[in-house]
């Protein structure tokens, strides 16, 4: 999925400890289910105390436990607090699509239903990234700033192949690409109409999760709700052969903007291929994709853009300490701006 005025970009060159996982149990219980709409209610898990609130929103079809390695260590700095999306990990599925749109009235009906003290530090990556920056436009006086790890961008994917075109991809590859990444949608659904045991292609598991919770989440990835809203965001961000997509339809709808907010975007130092494109062309479309991290952290006037070396799409499994430092470093400056 992803140089301007104002805007610096830093590389992270030091030397990435190990972070201390929070506890498993922790993440295979529902911390606070918090209804957000009648009966709806959202999964939200806090550790810690102080302000502002850190709100960790995980990438598509991610839970709460995309931030294992994260979580713990910013609960030592302030109030760390993580929730599921609609239909994913404990939270309720939602009616209609799962769309940016939805995903930024939650985050807001969220806030107030818990009684969590605005403004918050949110922390979104990949698709969530997406979800932090029209929240910005929707509902500003909620965010005190953000960390976007790998975040993707409502026209990304007409970014990302018409780099791979400029540098001499025939338009086949992007057609051959999009068409393999819109076919997910229908299986995804399909899977959702499949008896358990399902086949190995219905759900994906991160391989490096002890073996109990891979067990977990290869249970609760299984649930046709789950399923069900896994496709919806995935059909509401891609574009189609004809037009863009609704994410993107909804991000075009407003003038997104973080004025002077702390704004951290992390973006992977470990360049990744793509199918159907050579190694030069994947090259091209890898600085499309941090030159879309630059432009979203253009939307502050204090943002800044990380590059963090030996990192993969997921910053926060990879270098965990780099997310952590960011965080924290978001955290003294929110702190700080309080103070003046």
């Amino acid at each position: 999925m992803k140089v301007w005025l104002a805007l610096a970009v830093f590389v992270a060159a030091t030397g990435v400890a190990a972070a201390a996982p929070v506890a498993d149990d922790f993440y295979r219980h529902p911390g606070r289910l918090v209804a957000v709409d009648g009966a709806r209610r959202l999964n939200l898990a806090c550790m810690g105390q102080g302000s502002p609130t850190v709100l960790f929103d995980a990438g598509g079809g991610d839970s709460t436990l995309s931030w294992r390695l994260v979580q713990g260590d910013v609960a030592k700095v302030t109030r760390a607090c993580a929730y599921d999306r609609a239909g994913i990990g404990f939270s309720d599925p939602r009616r209609g699509p799962s769309d940016a749109n939805a995903a930024a009235a939650d985050i807001h009906a969220l806030l107030v239903a818990a009684r969590i003290e605005t403004p918050v530090l949110y922390v979104g990556h990949s698709l969530a990234g997406l979800f932090g920056v029209l929240l910005s436009a929707t509902h500003p006086r909620d965010l005190a700033g953000a960390v976007l790890v790998e975040p993707a961008f409502a026209d990304q994917w007409n970014v990302i192949s018409k780099a791979g075109t400029a540098a001499g991809a025939p338009q086949s590859a992007s057609d051959k690409l999009l068409v393999l990444m819109r076919a997910q949608i229908p299986r995804i659904r399909q899977c959702a109409k499949l008896p358990p045991p399902l086949p190995e292609d219905c759900v994906a598991v991160d391989s490096d999760l002890p073996p109990a919770l891979a067990a977990f989440v290869k249970a609760q990835n299984s649930r046709p709700s789950y399923l069900l809203t896994n496709a919806s965001e995935t059909e509401s961000f891609q574009n189609t052969s004809t037009g863009i997509s609704l994410d993107e339809k909804e991000l075009k709808a407003v003038t997104p903007g973080f004025g002077d907010k702390p704004l951290i975007v992390l973006t992977r130092g470990t360049e990744v291929g793509n199918p159907g494109f050579t190694a030069q062309q994947s090259v091209a479309m890898n600085k499309a994709w941090t030159a879309g991290g630059a432009k979203i952290a253009a939307l502050s006037t204090r943002g800044v853009q990380t590059v963090v070396p030996n990192s993969t799409h997921y910053i926060q499994h990879d270098q965990p300490q780099a997310v952590i430092a960011a965080v924290t470093r978001a955290v003294l400056a929110i702190r700080g701006a309080g103070r003046k």
